[in-house]
């Protein structure tokens, strides 16, 4: 039988400059699942999920309110027989309309979700409420051989954010959380953390006419994950330090930078994998000198689930040939300097950011400028349109405060946020060039 996935470390240089004091070294860690979606590439696991919908009085701008029904109407009309999903409504209050026993019920389903005006349940948003109850019903039908997950779509701020952090972080070992924000007055970065605390997914909608789009695409990815809770486990030699650790793929966010024990030992969360999409970590290594010849450099373990047949462990060694020849040391890895790039351009980006808010235009023009400059040299289209499209409008407004110029950021952050992936062959390119 084949195995189920491949995990890899890759250098950006196989060579390391011996009598350098602080050489920096990166390294792309990266698991990809293989199969079709479901248990050994063949049916799809059945899905648990808990759809929290934001109903406050802001719903029903720009018909927010009725595109969510209808997405989830698509949801409940594309369930698998062995699906559970039930749908909590929120505002001041949280109300269960739709428990997991009668998800398979047109009639119930439709008749609930009509009626979500109906419901007596104020005007504000208390998020964290509708959170803890959606966690409630998805743990009633938890297994490890489902997909847990809760969905949240929301368009505004929301009173104690602490409570809807302190939830994902109590129940991220049984339930992950996708994250939906629609408009440009919801808390982008509270967000972003819940989803990626928890290794789901978070979604900008500019146009809520997106809204049905997305559920698809949720759905589409759920449907595809063929293994469960994956993580990256990584022993470093000795004298060998983590400057900086990022997501590199699906998406493009910080790490941090993790304390190293005695046992030298680092873990990183990549959560479900899947199929085809590579779940990666890219570490920035700083390396001790040594004498010349070849030098492990680490250790890692990929552990993860396979539904239906337990946990499994991949392995993977790398080792750098330490050298004196300068010329060696500057043949690099277009895979892994590929990724860099991306990466400082997503630093740049929330650079920029930070300087907008803190009133530095001229500051964060210059930093988006050199961002833009780096999308434009890797081809990326997209994001120099999105990066573009943002530099215009700060140098109209001078502000993030408008809504155009808040929705571009929004628009921006998600496009640079996107791991680039690049075709075999334009890959090839990239190397040889390199």
């Amino acid at each position: 039988m084949a195995d189920p996935l491949s995990f890899e470390a890759l250098a950006s240089s196989d060579h390391v400059l011996s009598s350098a004091e602080n050489f920096v070294l990166y390294v792309l860690l990266e698991a990809v699942a293989r199969g079709k979606g479901g248990a050994g590439g063949g049916s799809r696991l059945p899905l648990n999920l808990g759809v929290v919908i934001d109903r406050s009085g802001s719903m029903y701008d720009e018909r927010r309110l009725e595109f969510v029904v209808d997405a989830v109407k698509f949801l409940a009309q594309n369930l698998n027989s062995d699906d559970k999903v039930s749908i909590v409504v929120f505002a001041d209050k949280a109300k269960v309309i739709l428990n997991s026993d009668s998800s398979h019920d047109k009639g119930t389903v439709l008749k609930a979700l009509d009626d979500i005006d109906l419901l007596e349940i104020g005007g504000g948003t208390q998020m964290a409420l509708g959170m803890r109850a959606a966690i409630d019903e998805v743990k009633k039908n938890l297994s490890s051989d489902r997909l847990n997950r809760v969905l949240v779509l929301t368009d505004g701020q929301t009173y104690e954010e602490t409570a809807c952090i302190d939830l994902v972080e109590k129940n991220r070992d049984q339930v992950s959380f996708s994250t939906m924000g629609v408009g440009v007055e919801f808390n982008e970065k509270l967000l972003q953390r819940l989803a990626q605390d928890s290794n789901g997914k978070y979604h900008f909608i500019g146009d809520p006419a997106e809204i049905p789009g997305i559920f698809e695409d949720e759905l589409e990815g759920l449907r595809a994950v063929t293994l469960r809770n994956g993580r990256i486990e990584v022993t470093l030699s000795q004298g060998v330090q983590v400057r900086e650790a990022f997501r590199a793929s699906p998406e493009i966010y910080v790490l941090g930078t993790p304390m190293v024990g005695e046992d030298r030992k680092i873990a990183y969360e990549i959560g479900d994998l899947q199929a085809g999409v590579p779940g990666s970590v890219l570490l920035t290594l700083v390396l001790p000198p040594r004498k010349p010849g070849q030098v492990r450099i680490l250790q890692s373990n990929f552990h993860y689930e396979i539904p239906g047949s337990g946990e499994a462990t991949a392995s993977c060694d790398l080792a750098v040939d330490y050298t004196l020849d300068r010329t060696l040391t500057s043949k690099r890895n277009g895979r892994v300097m590929n990724l860099v790039d991306q990466v400082s351009i997503a630093k740049l980006q929330s650079k920029a950011e930070e300087e907008l808010k803190a009133g530095n235009i001229d500051r964060a023009t210059r930093l988006l400028g050199n961002a833009l400059q780096g999308t434009q040299r890797m081809g990326n289209v997209k994001a120099t349109q999105a990066l573009a499209g943002l530099m215009d409008q700060i140098k109209k407004t001078q502000t993030l405060q408008t809504k155009a110029a808040k929705t571009t950021l929004l628009q921006a952050q998600a496009v640079v946020r996107k791991t680039q992936m690049l075709d075999p062959e334009a890959l090839k390119d990239f190397q040889k060039a390199e």
